[in-house]
């Protein structure tokens, strides 16, 4: 799913806080209010950053998109990734969150595989709802 922003806010949903995804690149022509995290290496939020070894490998065609969902997975299923994302949901009931990284392809983006599971394991838990992408043009 994709929300395209076209210089504008984004559109509320009435007493409900999103969780949202997005690359650097449109995050920084966003003008909405919202609490931002960053899934990059040395940004902190280390318990979901994917290893720097499978980052680099995946970009120099040595490791696939498969390989590295697969080891991504197997890292955030821990316990202290997983309690990062119970707080991210416990944030997501109250303001606006928006998951960022780097990749410019949606379709292969870590911050898209967190938010997923955030969304499939939090959102019965707690009052927030997982909109997507926000791209702008």
């Amino acid at each position: 799913m994709t929300i395209v922003i076209l210089s504008k806010d984004v559109p509320p949903i009435e007493g409900t806080e999103m969780l949202y995804t997005a690359k650097t690149t449109d995050l920084k022509r966003m003008k909405k209010d919202m609490k931002i995290y960053y899934i990059i290496p040395n940004h902190g939020n280390e318990e979901v950053v994917p290893d720097q070894v499978d980052i680099d490998n995946y970009k120099r065609g040595l490791l696939t998109w498969a390989g590295l969902k697969l080891n991504y997975l197997a890292k955030i299923y821990k316990p202290e990734a997983s309690e990062w994302m119970k707080n991210i949901s416990v944030e997501a009931v109250s303001e606006d969150i928006v998951l960022v990284d780097e990749e410019k392809d949606e379709n292969y983006s870590y911050r898209k595989i967190l938010a997923e599971l955030i969304k499939n394991m939090y959102t019965g838990r707690f009052n927030f709802k997982y909109l997507g992408e926000i791209t702008t043009r």
